[in-house]
């Protein structure tokens, strides 16, 4: 991965924003700026360069690995380090994951520095996930690891579809989904995966249990899986012999109206107009009141992140860009009789957009 060019477009951000110095501490910035896996560190950033600070269980670690220079924390050295490096007014701090209390010790630590710099105020700054752009295009790199991953899912649902037979719980098929996954070298699940029988589809976040598999039942898994840190996420609904109610119906609207969105998927499309085209096709159908949640979203180092797709959603007059990971997974959810939900994940390129779930819907 290329840190230093992460490094440069964090600095243009700042740049921008008006702000000397920022303090990053949510694990999962620390490892897209580092490469290393933390349970807990900072790392400070200036137009200059960048410090990664840890406690002793990291120190030799983070000093063999660390793209830019550590020091071990203790005492004041943060406060040191700063002074050192001709700090000027204003310390940022992200506030879309900062917690209160932190934010008060972050406080304390600016009164600490107005004292080190001889009176000279400085200014606590919030800003709103400074790391959000950035994080939104994956290099080259991250779409090779997220290409790999979505493989490993749809490698998944293979699995299940093969073990489903008359009787089988939900709660068993999942067990076995980990175990599978696991075998073939995954560190983890994506999530805990969605497999839901019959009318349990009508429950967009089911967790699996002891329903049994019955001849007739439709059956929707949402899965995915952790590769290297980079998740996969997919949704299908197959059927168990003949499906019973609507569910046939409801298929077709949704698989159209998926493919209303994915056609926009491309370049300068709004994240809003994403969403409007599902949401509107499943509206006209009669189903509108059943599409009960956001159409997508971005996937990478976390299962969701940005861009949150939907009309309501802060991200709505986002612009898709060149790079982006985003789901499309438009439902519909009937109480009683079950639910239809398809999602893809696909890479944004420069004409169109590359649908990294090569299981047909």
């Amino acid at each position: 991965m290329n840190y230093t060019a992460r490094l440069n477009k964090l600095q243009k951000h700042l740049q921008t924003a008006n702000c000397d110095l920022l303090i990053i501490e949510e694990v999962t910035n620390l490892f897209y700026m580092t490469g290393i896996e933390l349970s807990a560190g900072k790392l400070l950033v200036d137009a200059h360069g960048a410090c990664l600070f840890v406690d002793s269980r990291y120190y030799e670690t983070c000093q063999k690995l660390s793209p830019f220079s550590v020091e071990l924390f203790e005492g004041n050295v943060i406060q040191d380090w700063i002074c050192e490096r001709q700090f000027r007014k204003t310390l940022g701090f992200d506030s879309s994951v900062t917690p209160y209390n932190r934010f008060l010790e972050l406080k304390k630590i600016c009164v600490g520095l107005k004292k080190h710099l001889g009176g000279t105020s400085v200014k606590l700054t919030p800003l709103q996930a400074p790391l959000k752009m950035i994080r939104c295009i994956k290099d080259a790199e991250e779409i090779a690891l997220l290409k790999n991953a979505a493989d490993l899912g749809s490698e998944g649902f293979d699995f299940l579809c093969n073990t489903l037979n008359p009787g089988i719980t939900e709660l068993e098929l999942a067990v076995e989904l980990e175990i599978f996954w696991k075998r073939k070298g995954s560190k983890a699940l994506g999530f805990d995966p969605i497999i839901a029988f019959g009318a349990n589809g009508s429950m967009p976040h089911y967790r699996p249990g002891k329903t049994r598999l019955q001849n007739g039942d439709s059956v929707l898994f949402d899965i995915g899986v952790n590769v290297r840190h980079y998740f996969s996420d997919m949704t299908r609904v197959v059927y168990f012999g003949s499906p019973r109610d609507e569910i046939p119906k409801i298929y077709d609207i949704v698989r159209e109206a998926q493919r209303r969105a994915l056609k926009l998927c491309k370049p300068g499309t709004l994240v809003k107009e994403l969403d409007q085209a599902a949401r509107g096709y499943i509206t006209k159908n009669g189903y509108g009141q059943n599409f009960t949640h956001n159409l997508g979203h971005g996937v990478g180092l976390e299962i969701h992140e940005a861009p949150s797709l939907s009309q309501k959603s802060v991200d709505k007059n986002m612009p898709l860009e060149e790079g982006m990971v985003i789901t499309i997974e438009p439902g519909i959810y009937l109480p009683d009789i079950g639910g239809v939900r398809l999602e893809d994940t696909v890479v944004i390129t420069v004409n169109g957009y590359e649908n990294l779930t090569n299981r047909p819907v």
